[in-house]
């Protein structure tokens, strides 16, 4: 028999954007929410006794945070060659998996991985699944698909694109459908297409490495196979192509036009800017080594992409959560809650819609809005359980004592005090930033 656990007397964040429920109480059995209600206005489906009572006073209960843009197989790599490269397929799966675990144990109940090397982000999802690591639900994608001269191309021509890259090349038509097919016969989940050029990097008016027919095809073939599809597309020619050909969601759009934010809404095409990566560089970048030109080139797109997603948030377009953690300066499990901070201070949105943003939007853009998200009957029980108030300052989310319990499938996330550390290989070639390296710099 299922075990029934009562939570009693919490402010409750449904995870829908609508207010919260003072003196709120949540039923879960079997993993699942059974039922959600306020004061003593208990409903017939609670009227069983409960196998335990959580006495929840004074804390704050919101559904567990999901991660759209979580790169678990990159292992926090400073470069692109020790993400591509070095340390092999197995090193890189186990070292996924136990990153993974941190990622749960900061609050992130769900990640989608868009992007992975090798076929990592699956053996994770799988791993978890099974029950042999604890970890976060995964939505896996494959390696992104990239035509030549686009931003996943940074190889030489002499050596091509290593099977182990976070990219794989496709000259044509043909061969990216062939790679759409390979990926859904190898179980992803999502499809990622690395849209941008090389040439928009030196010239915003340039177009995307695809063309239209092109995109069309990816996105075409990726839903006949029933899988969602993203797209890297910072640059205005790639998110209008991007747009109407098809794609689930945008990520980044930091030099998208003025003139296509009607279009992408009138789509219903939801973005996720992703600006944690980007902020770290530009406010600490300078203090742990990173190139003061990568540095500028990082201040101008965040400031790009704050102007143009306040208008996008001004008409309507749904924002969606995601860090991009894996890179050195966004480790696993430190920076997540960082991007709703930035929500708030950079793009003007309330906390609630920046928990929305982390919790339902993401949801319905990876189809699973009837699993995780919300705290409704029928889904997932998973969920935070707060010490303050999240609405009132959004950044104790990233305050590990200010989150006094994880709850996965209704089953409590076991934690240690402090995040977990290892020791880093010589072949990994690379070292994480910590968070607290970075507010040493700062």
């Amino acid at each position: 028999m299922a075990k029934i656990l009562d939570f009693l007397g919490a402010t409750l964040i449904d995870g829908t954007g609508g207010p919260a429920i003072e003196n709120g109480n949540m039923r879960i059995a079997d993993g699942r929410v059974v039922a959600v209600w306020q004061g003593k206005a208990r409903p017939a489906v609670a009227e069983a006794p409960a196998d335990e009572a959580v006495d929840t006073r004074g804390a704050t209960i919101m559904p567990g945070l999901i991660d759209t843009h979580c790169h678990i197989s990159y292992g926090e790599g400073r470069a692109a060659e020790e993400i591509d490269v070095y340390g092999g397929a197995e090193w890189a799966a186990v070292r996924a998996v136990w990153n993974a675990g941190k990622v749960l144990q900061s609050g992130v109940t769900t990640i989608c991985d868009p992007g992975s090397t090798w076929n990592v982000a699956v053996t994770c999802r799988d791993a978890i699944l099974n029950g042999m690591y604890p970890g976060p639900r995964v939505a896996a994608g494959g390696r992104h698909i990239s035509a030549d001269g686009g931003f996943a191309d940074y190889f030489p021509s002499w050596l091509g694109m290593p099977v182990s890259a976070e990219g794989v090349l496709c000259h044509n038509r043909d061969d990216m459908l062939q790679e759409v097919r390979r990926q859904v016969k190898n179980r992803v989940d999502v499809v990622k297409i690395s849209g941008d050029s090389q040439a928009q990097e030196s010239n915003l008016d340039a177009g995307p490495c695809f063309t239209a027919d092109e995109m069309t095809a990816i996105v075409q073939m990726s839903h006949q196979l029933g899988r969602k599809v993203t797209i890297h597309a910072r640059y205005a020619g790639t998110v209008a192509m991007a747009a109407r050909a098809g794609v689930d969601w945008l990520i980044h759009a930091s030099y998208m036009k003025a003139e296509d934010v009607g279009m992408v809404r009138d789509l219903g095409i939801p973005i996720c800017p992703t600006m944690t990566f980007a902020a770290n560089i530009v406010q600490h970048g300078r203090d742990v080594g990173v190139d003061p030109n990568y540095i500028e080139h990082k201040r101008r797109e965040l400031d790009a992409l704050v102007r143009i997603h306040t208008r996008c948030i001004e008409a309507g377009i749904p924002m969606m959560m995601g860090s991009e953690s894996g890179f050195a300066v966004t480790p696993y499990g430190e920076w997540h809650s960082r991007e709703l901070e930035l929500m708030v201070e950079l793009l003007g949105m309330r906390p609630m819609d920046a928990i929305v943003a982390a919790t339902a939007n993401n949801a319905r853009a990876l189809g699973w809005e009837d699993r995780v998200g919300t705290l409704a009957p029928g889904r997932w029980a998973d969920f935070l359980v707060v010490d303050g108030d999240p609405l009132t300052n959004i950044g104790i989310l990233a305050d590990r004592k200010r989150i006094r319990a994880i709850y996965k499938g209704g089953e409590q996330v076991e934690r240690p005090a402090s995040p977990p550390e290892r020791r880093r290989m010589a072949h990994e070639r690379g070292f994480s930033v910590s968070t607290a390296m970075l507010r040493r710099a700062a």
